[in-house]
């Protein structure tokens, strides 16, 4: 049977309050800036040594905010999947599950991205350090990024699912995720494509703000999402 109001309440609450924390989040990353804070953005270790004294600030920032907010979408996103578990709705069920993994992978990015970096990089000849580090984030990220993407296009795998009663929600994530997959999958391969990882992150914390936005006004409809 389809999942309660009071658990759809809930769900939508911490997925909304997720999806604004990580609006925030990319934000302080872009104030970070590439170079020193985001897959790919590095031409090398040593310009991403010293591009990170600069942005350390904004990396605290952002790791402050991100993990936080990486929970919340985490326990969001399990709490709505059981709609889509209870209506055996596999495949949106499996993009659920894999928005919640992603997220939980997030954590450690972000904790990476303000207490790990800013640290190795300030160490004195520490270049090969950083680089393994450096290394360890940008395929987390990378990765994370690649689940993130699936598990939204899974969400909206089918047409008529209920994400697509909003435009935003529903488009937004076929959007976010066919970017960010393309974009992850490429980087992975080592090819072209990591500068595009970031902005279907940013995509994807709209995209994701509309899905809880919807849920919240379906908490009381007894046919759910």
């Amino acid at each position: 049977m389809p999942i309660t109001s009071n658990l759809r309440s809930v769900g939508a609450v911490l997925l909304g309050l997720g999806a604004a924390g990580l609006a925030a989040t990319c934000v302080f990353y872009v104030l970070a800036g590439p170079v020193a804070a985001l897959p790919g953005g590095a031409p090398d270790v040593i310009a991403a040594i010293a591009a990170t004294p600069r942005a350390a600030g904004w990396m605290r920032a952002a790791g402050n905010t991100g993990m936080p907010s990486d929970v919340l979408l985490a326990v969001g996103a399990l709490l709505l999947s059981a709609d889509d578990l209870a209506r055996g709705r596999g495949v949106a069920l499996a993009g659920w599950l894999a928005l919640a993994m992603a997220s939980a992978l997030f954590v450690v990015v972000d904790a990476m991205v303000a207490f790990v970096l800013p640290v190795a990089a300030a160490q004195l000849d520490g270049v090969a350090a950083y680089a393994g580090v450096r290394a360890l984030f940008d395929v987390l990220f990378t990765i994370g990024a690649w689940m993130a993407s699936g598990g939204a296009l899974a969400t909206t795998w089918r047409r008529d699912g209920w994400l697509f009663r909003s435009a935003v929600a529903g488009w937004g994530m076929r959007a976010a995720g066919a970017i960010g997959l393309a974009a992850s999958t490429a980087t992975l391969a080592g090819l072209p494509g990591a500068a595009l990882i970031g902005p279907s992150i940013a995509v994807l914390s709209v995209a994701v703000g509309a899905c809880a936005a919807l849920a919240w006004a379906d908490r009381a409809s007894p046919s759910g999402a």
